[in-house]
């Protein structure tokens, strides 16, 4: 009876694949009554001056980009930005002029770049040199009245400035408002090797923090249907030339053992990047050094399973958006030990995109192989392996394929997993379909993953169930009055073990609402059954200054029951600006099982945007630790930092480290 079960998911995962795939090759791009709107490439001798100043000649005959959108309301912005794009052989040039009736009450606080920008003024745009309207295919770059900058590139980069590329922004704000210039050099990008002008996509886009007012050139609404990006026309981009780089590090320290005995350490490894092609980049890595990068602090909140952390490590954040997988079904974080890596990714040709990754240590090797194709601006098709070999225990193969495809507000996705370890194998699949609407947007979902399923380099904390779920998000944003947005998820979920026994009920709600004041509150509910345990849990929170990262506070408390004990967890958030100082507390205390308590404490001095002086001080039930660094970093030219302490211990180390990283 299990087999026939299984055998009936596996054949009903398949159908829908297969329905997917020829709606992939089928279907054609959304008929909308937004107008594509079209600017000429215009190239300049003459390139500006970055000083936030639009008196440069070029300016002057470079194509506009008028008449935003507020992306909410579908009505002209009331704010109305002025776009212009011009290019040479070695950079493109935007010059936005950001209308304010208001500039004394402009939001301008961040000044490091690659940094978020969330909670004030900022301005956006987006390239799509391939044409293809496609989230993974696009390059955005954002500058604050600052002129602090902030760059996504289609492929992911690492934080290193001479990797992401050095271009430039700048900004002034004037007396209607405020001003950017920003300089992209061709290099950063990648962009088809042509001898023929080619069509790109492009958009502009604001943000106003005094009005929360999100206005589009070419209106992609709420939704972000980035079919709708408008044309740069007839651009010839500047022939290619492989471009060859390395990253070099040296660490040396002293620290203290357990048998109270000094310790001396030297080592040194390198990074390669090389473009095999234009379209093409190869990633090397040699003795890697993870014990100086600080990662992610786990919670201390209940939970059944286990708990995802986010990876921070450079070599995995490189490429990071060719190899993100749906399903968790690559979780960098399992790969711990590695002397070694190599990755290959890119486009081999406009519509197709590849990733490989592999590892090397002498206990474990790993090897990751994903290919994309996009069939037309609203469908793909993907396809992954995934490899994990143990000296020991031997090797774990994975085989996935998934799709997706977006008609109108539409969109349906199905995937199917197959995996081998040993004598046993497991599958693991999904199909959903969602209705994408301005305000409500409900999905409804079907699931199963076999009791056998291993993938050892994935993130799946539970197998032997299956069910389904339906579940619902409203959302909206107003320009006046006393709330400024309002959000709610709505979800239902229900599954059983592949014996008949209940695995999982569960009905959850959560809303959260920001008044014009700053003032966030949320409120949530939790409950239904896991196995043989009831839950039903309670959560309320207020945050002051919510749009604020730099200067907020918020409190939560969390009560009710879970897996059949009392629960109450109060959490809160404290942080502070001045002076060049920087202070966050984030503290967090549960009783449950038993008492357990979470502080993490953050200081920081700014001497630059580039030099700062920062700590971690993490004190919970299983011990204390805090480090120290003083770190030039995020910048062009050579990145040092000096460490006392291990950033990732679980207790207090006796440690020094100097870290110097040269680019060349």
């Amino acid at each position: 009876m299990i087999y026939l079960q299984k055998t009936h998911a596996t054949v009903i995962l398949i159908a829908l694949s297969l329905i997917l795939i020829i709606n992939l090759q089928t279907a054609k791009a959304q008929n909308t009554q937004t107008v594509k709107k079209e600017l000429p490439a215009v190239k300049t001798e003459q390139p500006p001056t970055i000083d936030g100043i639009l008196n440069d000649t070029c300016w002057q005959d470079a194509p506009k980009a008028v008449g935003f959108t507020d992306q909410r309301t579908e009505k002209p912005a009331k704010s109305q930005p002025v776009g212009r794009i011009t290019y040479t052989d070695e950079a493109i040039y935007v010059g936005l002029h950001l209308y304010d009736e208001m500039p004394d009450k402009i939001v301008a606080r961040q000044t490091k770049d690659q940094t978020g920008l969330g909670g004030e003024d900022w301005v956006y745009f987006s390239l799509d040199p391939f044409h293809t309207h496609q989230y993974s295919d696009r390059n955005f770059f954002m500058a604050n009245p600052n002129g602090t900058k902030y760059a996504h590139l289609a492929t992911g980069r690492a934080a290193k400035s001479e990797w992401i590329g050095l271009w430039k922004a700048a900004a002034q704000i004037v007396e209607d408002g405020w001003v950017v210039e920003m300089e992209i050099p061709w290099r950063m990008l990648d962009y088809p090797d042509t001898i023929e002008p080619v069509r790109m996509g492009i958009n502009f886009g604001r943000f106003q923090q005094r009005t929360r007012e999100h206005s589009w050139w070419c209106n992609l609404g709420v939704q972000e249907f980035r079919e709708n990006d408008g044309h740069w026309i007839d651009v010839l981009p500047p022939s290619r030339k492989r471009d060859l780089k390395f990253l070099s590090y040296l660490v040396g320290g002293i620290s203290e053992t357990e048998m109270d005995k000094r310790e001396y350490t030297a080592r040194a490894g390198g990074d390669i990047r090389f473009e095999i092609t234009p379209q093409l980049r190869l990633i090397g890595t040699a003795n890697p050094d993870f014990d100086n990068i600080e990662q992610s602090v786990e919670g201390i909140d209940f939970s059944y399973g286990e708990r995802f952390v986010s990876d921070w490590r450079p070599f995995f954040l490189e490429g990071g958006n060719v190899y993100r997988v749906v399903g968790g079904l690559f979780h960098s974080t399992r790969i711990v030990d590695m002397n070694a890596g190599l990755k290959l990714f890119g486009k081999v040709g406009k519509s197709t995109s590849v990733g490989t990754l592999g590892t090397y240590h002498k206990n474990n090797q790993n090897f990751v192989l994903q290919a994309k194709r996009t069939f037309t601006e609203t469908s793909n098709l993907s396809t992954a392996f995934f490899s994990h070999h143990l000296r020991e225990t031997g090797a774990n193969n994975v085989a996935h394929i998934s799709g997706d495809v977006r008609l109108g507000k539409i969109s349906a996705a199905s995937s199917f997993t197959q995996s081998w370890a040993g004598e046993s194998d497991g599958r693991t699949g999904n199909a959903s379909m969602t209705y994408k609407g301005s305000l409500l947007q409900p999905e409804l979902a079907v699931f199963f993953t076999d009791p056998d399923f291993v993938n050892n380099l994935g993130f799946h904390p539970f197998t032997n169930f299956r069910g389904g779920y339906i579940q619902t998000t409203l959302q909206n944003d107003w320009r006046e009055g006393f709330i400024r947005s309002f959000y709610m998820w709505l979800g239902l979920l229900g599954s059983n073990t592949y014996d008949g026994d209940v695995f999982r009920r569960n009905f959850g709600l959560l809303a959260n609402l920001l008044t014009h004041n700053d003032i966030g509150m949320i409120f949530g509910w939790n409950g239904g059954k896991f196995e043989e345990y009831f839950d039903s849990v309670f959560n309320i929170g207020i945050t002051l200054r919510a749009s604020d990262s730099f200067n907020n506070v918020n409190i939560s408390y969390n009560w009710g029951e879970q897996a059949d004990k009392r629960l109450h967890r109060v959490s809160g958030n404290l942080n502070l600006r001045a002076y060049g100082f920087t202070a966050g507390l984030s503290s967090s205390i549960q009783w449950h099982f038993e008492r357990r308590y979470q502080q993490i404490f953050t200081l920081g001095y700014d001497f630059s945007p580039a030099l700062s002086l920062g700590s971690r001080l993490i004190w919970q039930i299983e011990g204390f630790n805090i480090y120290f660094a003083l770190r030039r970093s995020g910048y062009a030219g050579t990145d040092f930092f000096i460490i006392l302490g291990d950033p990732n211990a679980p207790e207090f180390k006796q440690r020094l480290v100097a870290k110097v990283i040269r680019a060349f």
